[in-house]
């Protein structure tokens, strides 16, 4: 291995070794009492080493967040591999896939709900085009089943974008549920699925 190979490698597990230390923190105090000071100490280095990676620690969690929504996308195109006949149940897999992640990563991820304008406007201008870029990307997949669903004649027609962001917020408020233990995951995916199709359909589940 050369010299400079040798050295990017460093960089990349020093740059891993700081997001996974902010990850952590997350979980044990509110993201407004984090400062840059506890991340260097838990890691051991000089903030001016901090620094040489991150501009604050608004583009720590917004880079965060943008693996996140990358390892969303790879979820769903994981469980699209083999889609069903019925869209509606692709649309089940795909909130599965979002419920399970959010259970695992809301600390921070709930951020992009709370803190997302702030977070952006402190970044510099490609770490916020990498974000950007991620939630189009995380996005499609739904866009493109509720497209699916229009076309077999099974969905109502509407905006399959707007749809999607709002089956995406709908999925946001029944994780916060299953988060708080007013709702049981994965049992009470099955009350999302009727409450949705409702909705898409235009019809009673039944009717």
């Amino acid at each position: 291995m050369g010299v400079q190979e040798r050295k990017e490698r460093e960089k990349a597990a020093r740059r891993a070794a700081i997001l996974d230390a902010a990850k952590k923190l997350i979980q044990e105090k509110p993201y407004d009492a984090i400062i840059m000071e506890d991340l260097s100490t838990r890691l051991e280095i000089s903030r001016a080493t901090l620094y040489l990676y991150f501009k604050n620690k608004e583009e720590i969690y917004t880079t965060l967040l943008t693996m996140g929504m990358r390892e969303l996308e790879a979820g769903y195109a994981e469980a699209l591999g083999t889609s069903a006949p019925e869209p509606m149940e692709n649309l089940v897999k795909c909130a599965v896939v979002f419920f399970s992640f959010y259970m695992g990563n809301h600390s921070y991820f709930d951020l992009l709900v709370t803190n997302r304008d702030h977070l952006l406007r402190e970044c510099r201008p490609e770490v916020r085009k990498e974000f950007e870029e991620a939630g189009s990307s995380v996005i499609k997949p739904i866009v493109q089943v509720f497209r699916a669903g229009m076309d077999q004649g099974k969905f109502q027609r509407q905006d399959p974008d707007k749809m999607a962001y709002l089956l995406r917020a709908i999925a946001i408020g029944i994780a916060v549920g299953f988060r708080e233990g007013n709702l049981r995951f994965p049992e009470d995916v099955i009350l999302m699925k009727d409450v949705v199709l409702y909705g898409l359909l235009g019809k009673k589940p039944n009717a």
